[in-house]
């Protein structure tokens, strides 16, 4: 019986309260969309401390729907948005897009706007050195090669030739606008085939920086046997010169006038460098002279240049 008494003493405090707040705030869904009507456009457009891309797309319609195609869309996946980049958006959109109330990368320098790409950028290992690079140094910012918003004919473009459509062209073209004596080494008679297509810059270089020189991906024999195996090795007998200076000691990187890309066309120039009486090493015999009664270079019998798994002297 008690119990029975407690459960209709509870059911009458309920109707009781339910009855005093509809007399004090009135119709309840009513006070509610009020309220709603009274909020301005700007804030009802922010959810937490971020604002939704439907509210920047009221005015920046293209800009939106271009990006919404690009490998950032993923970012607004993790709750990231327009202000990511281009700050607190409140006042901007309080004030219907008053100018410099809201950061734009047109009026930053290429590397004020580097400094916000790497925000997030720099967390992973491929612009993790972004910062000590020398383009960065040499203050080309990441919108130099890449486009944020991308336009619709830059996209179809991009995708035609399976790249990414907020690369600005294709790579190899984009450097080659820069680095001139690369582009002029490229075109002699025996060169890597990057104008080709069949490599990119980056397949050596990492454009956003490196712990190696001229921001290789590695050391120049590592890079350069990763495709050239029959020259890794390891062998009983080394040719000096590689194992030390790695590949560059006798050959160009991007191209040269001489076979092999090598960097003199006569391959004996070239052994006697490091062979001679002043370097002390491995001085050669007559069969080496520039005289008219003998020809043939060093490798006719040193066969085996880069290493041999049988002869000390590189003969085979």
């Amino acid at each position: 019986m008690k119990i029975l008494i407690y459960h209709i003493l509870l059911s009458a405090a309920f109707v009781f309260a339910a009855g005093s707040m509809e007399q004090y705030f009135g119709n309840a869904p009513e006070a509610v969309q009020a309220k709603e009507l009274a909020v301005p456009p700007s804030a009802a457009s922010i959810e937490g401390a971020h604002v939704s891309s439907e509210a920047c797309a009221k005015c920046h319609e293209d800009e939106v729907d271009s990006y919404k195609n690009t490998t950032h869309a993923h970012a607004w996946k993790a709750n990231l948005s327009c202000e990511e980049c281009h700050g607190d958006p409140t006042k901007h959109l309080e004030t219907e897009g008053a100018k410099n109330t809201i950061i734009s990368m047109r009026d930053l320098s290429p590397n004020e706007v580097s400094a916000t790409c790497v925000k997030c950028h720099e967390r992973t290992g491929e612009q993790s050195h972004t910062q000590l690079s020398e383009h960065f140094r040499a203050g080309v910012g990441c919108t130099s090669c890449h486009d944020v918003h991308p336009t619709g004919e830059q996209k179809a473009k991009m995708t035609s030739v399976g790249k990414s459509a907020m690369i600005k062209g294709k790579q190899t073209e984009l450097c080659l606008s820069c680095h001139d004596a690369a582009s002029a080494d490229f075109s002699k008679p025996t060169h890597h085939r990057m104008k080709e297509g069949v490599l990119d810059c980056s397949s050596c270089h990492n454009p956003h920086g490196s712990t190696q020189e001229h921001q290789l991906r590695a050391d120049t024999k590592t890079l350069c046997v990763g495709c050239h195996q029959e020259k890794r090795g390891p062998f009983v007998y080394e040719h000096n010169a590689q194992s030390l200076d790695g590949c560059m000691a006798c050959h160009e990187s991007h191209g040269s006038a001489a076979r092999h890309m090598l960097k003199d066309r006569d391959p004996r120039t070239l052994c006697i460098s490091c062979h001679s009486k002043e370097m002390g090493k491995g001085v050669p015999h007559g069969r080496a002279n520039f005289s008219l009664q003998t020809t043939g270079d060093c490798t006719r019998c040193h066969a085996a240049i880069h290493g041999s798994n049988h002869d000390e002297f590189l003969i085979r």
